[in-house]
């Protein structure tokens, strides 16, 4: 049997695609594919946590669906969280048809949160580590409650396995994912390694996936501004694996719709949390998201928003249009916007921001950073793609650098940085 598997949406799924991937292969004596049309069954990990990604969720469906009536494929398991969706709406009876396999995320998922073991031939030295799933903040346009459940932490002693065995299979980089990672152990407050009169469980954790050897970088990804606390930011002024990013979404700087999205924090609030990690880590790259055009969001609101962008000068920042979904809390707001003015607002943020990295950029130069070696560009020439502690793996910017010597991939090189390229730099090896 050939069997090809396919991962759409966010680096969470990728990791449970990678477990399933291991126990699959584990069980059954099949060849790994990597083109649908070359496989007899074809495993699709779906995502809908907004209106695009539903809607490639759903056109994948389709195009599978379309090869097994050629006869091209024999078998299509869907899984994630489409199918999870689909169980509390029922809005995809049609889609699933003539799919044989739709495996709602809840059947598969406590299990996986305990398996340690990933394919490691589709792992690098760059890899992400799933500590934990589901939410319980509720904002008010997100889903992920819905699709993915009430917050849970995987096991103190599951996290630390798995960081070992990613060790092990040569990974340098591990990325520390989960809907909300700064709550872990909330709700394993009574386990033995943890100190809560000292420290959040997150920080006990993290000490300790330190402590692994080969392990030399952990980047943290989705941390809540409101669980950023004086234990955390201690732990990432010294520790020197704990490297100076920071993933911190705030969504809105207006209280007015900060409140309609049911967020935890206040402009003030987040103004306070900005201010103290730059004071405490000078060097540290903050990347975060804000959504914009979400309902009641006026000009008045919109204007607040972009001067806070304008002041904050965040490293890194993306913007979302509001994705109104039947299942959100905020689907029946009044004053809801026109798509054309929330993708006017996005421009008008992306605009502010281009020119906040452009001066950020200029103040690189110069500048000499340890960076990890990602590959070349192309197989014909001497350029390479490398990521100082700035630049997180496939979201962030890039930096080019030449060299007429092989670099192997994974390794760490010292770049100064010589010239400005709109967001991405390029450097010289020291």
């Amino acid at each position: 049997m050939k069997v090809c598997f396919i991962t759409l949406g966010c680096d969470k799924n990728t990791v449970d695609s990678e477990k399933i991937f291991k126990v699959f292969t584990d069980k059954y004596n099949v060849e790994i594919v990597v083109e649908p049309k070359k496989a007899d069954i074809v495993i699709l990990n779906t995502c809908a946590f907004i209106k695009d990604a539903k809607k490639e969720s759903i056109e994948y469906i389709n195009y599978l669906v379309s090869l097994k009536k050629k006869g091209i494929i024999k078998k299509i398991l869907v899984l994630g969280c489409l199918v999870s969706e689909n169980a509390i709406t029922n809005e995809y009876d049609e889609l699933f048809k003539d799919v044989d396999v739709a495996l709602n995320i809840d059947k598969y998922l406590e299990s996986l949160n305990t398996i340690n073991d990933r394919m490691t031939d589709i792992l690098s030295f760059s890899s992400n580590i799933k500590i934990c799933d589901g939410c319980d903040k509720f904002c008010t346009y997100c889903i992920i409650p819905y699709l993915r459940g009430r917050f849970k932490s995987n096991s103190f002693e599951s996290v630390i396995n798995e960081t070992k065995k990613l060790a092990n299979a040569g990974v340098k980089e591990l990325n520390v994912v989960g809907q909300d990672i700064l709550s872990y152990g909330k709700d394993i407050k009574e386990d033995k390694h943890f100190n809560l009169d000292e420290e959040k469980p997150i920080v006990t954790l993290l000490k300790d996936m330190a402590k692994v050897k080969g392990i030399k970088w952990i980047r943290l990804l989705y941390c809540y501004p409101e669980e950023i606390d004086d234990s955390l930011i201690k732990l990432m002024k010294e520790n020197k694996k704990i490297i100076p990013y920071i993933d911190m979404p705030i969504q809105h700087a207006n209280d007015k719709i900060l409140k309609l999205m049911n967020r935890h924090t206040l402009k003030e609030d987040l103004i306070k949390t900005i201010k103290k990690l730059r004071e405490n880590i000078p060097d540290i790259c903050i990347r975060t998201t804000i959504i914009v055009g979400f309902s009641g969001e006026t000009e008045v609101e919109f204007n607040d928003l972009k001067e806070f962008v304008k002041e904050m000068k965040f490293d890194k920042l993306g913007v979302f249009t509001y994705s109104r979904d039947k299942l959100s809390k905020s689907y029946n707001l009044p004053n809801q916007i026109m798509e054309e003015e929330k993708q006017k607002r996005k421009k008008e943020i992306l605009e502010i921001q281009k020119s906040i990295v452009e001066e950020k950029n200029k103040e690189k130069l110069g500048k000499v950073y340890e960076s990890i070696v990602d590959g070349k560009i192309s197989k014909t020439k001497n350029t390479y793609v490398v990521r100082p502690y700035f630049n997180a793996k496939e979201i962030d910017d890039k930096v080019y650098v030449k060299s007429d010597k092989l670099l192997m991939s994974g390794s760490f090189i010292n770049v100064v940085i010589n010239k400005v390229d709109g967001y991405d730099l390029e450097g010289i090896i020291v």
